[in-house]
């Protein structure tokens, strides 16, 4: 489902720690020009050779500002201020929203980049790693019941029907760095691969008490991704109900004092999890648990040109 050539066990790091290369070859920097430099805007998630998934508010103001053509994708980089003879760049040909994102409340938070060309697939590039900060790091959390998370102490209404929430009730537990678009990520027990089960969108705060990251569910846009996505009509993508085993995980973070809302970006399991404050963004690990109606699931092999062999995982 998810390939990682490069990955070893025995080189895992967490509790904030640096990750190793080729750790999450599907991790993409989506990077806008300042001056002749290029600075990291949103973090987005590796779906085939052409296309990557991210969200939404990445892009609301750029309409003003610059042409999206102007951005560049850094793929397969470690570390963004050292960039390896193994990372690939690209633009982006085209911005896919869905119709109903709503850019006031950050509903339908998801966005498909078709890419200028093709990249190409290497030990460091592979649908579905990543980068949240200028050197990749590892968080974890915990998958928050929404009930709980719209009540009145928590977001008191604010999180939506296509939302779900992860991190840690009391705070302190957290990542604080990362961007915004990456993906939450479960890595299921029995098959041992991983399952895209949401896309960082926004929270308030970092590693705050009651205030959790919040993501965009991404069970509910299937369907719209393999409609815009280019299929072969052979390979229909045959969607069923799945299962999520528990993930454990810990981390340490110190708690923030910001009190605007930020957009945080996560990978769970071995994920990827963090948050904007301001210009600059930090981060830690955490711990995640998933429960059964988080995602959907499907086959994994030639569906959708590999998109649905990462976002869904098959647990016959």
């Amino acid at each position: 489902c998810v390939n990682r050539p490069l990955y070893n066990k025995g080189s895992r790091i967490v509790g904030g720690q640096n990750s190793p290369p080729g750790k999450w070859p599907w991790m993409v920097s989506i990077q806008s020009p300042t001056g002749k430099e290029f600075s990291h805007l949103c973090g987005g998630s590796v779906l085939n050779e052409i296309w990557v998934l991210t969200a939404a508010h990445c892009f609301k103001h750029l309409e003003r500002k610059q042409k999206t053509n102007s951005l560049r994708l850094v793929f397969g980089a470690n570390n963004l201020k050292v960039l390896e003879s193994s990372v690939q760049m690209r633009r982006i040909k085209e911005v896919v929203q869905p119709k109903a994102y709503n850019p006031t409340t950050e509903a339908n938070d998801i966005t498909l980049l078709r890419l200028d060309k093709p990249i190409v697939f290497t030990d460091y590039v592979q649908p579905a790693s990543g980068e949240p900060s200028e050197l990749l790091q590892e968080a974890r959390v915990h998958q928050i019941d929404s009930n709980k998370c719209n009540s009145k102490d928590w977001y008191d209404g604010a999180i939506g029907e296509y939302n779900l929430c992860a991190g840690h009730e009391k705070g302190g537990i957290d990542s604080c760095q990362g961007d915004s678009g990456g993906p939450l990520m479960c890595k299921t027990q029995k098959s041992r691969t991983y399952a895209v089960v949401g896309i960082t969108s926004w929270g308030s705060g970092c590693a705050r008490g009651k205030k959790p990251g919040v993501y965009t569910s991404t069970k509910y846009f299937i369907k719209w991704i393999a409609s815009k996505v280019e299929t072969d009509e052979k390979e229909k993508p045959k969607i069923r109900k799945k299962r999520f085993i528990t993930v454990g995980l810990t981390q340490t973070q110190t708690q923030g004092t910001e009190t605007n809302p930020v957009r945080p970006t996560a990978q769970i399991q071995e994920f990827q999890y963090g948050r904007e404050k301001g210009t600059h963004v930090q981060s830690g690990p955490i711990e995640g648990k998933l429960k059964p109606e988080i995602a959907v699931q499907v086959p994994t092999e030639n569906i959708l040109k590999r998109i649905m062999s990462w976002l869904l995982t098959d647990m016959r």
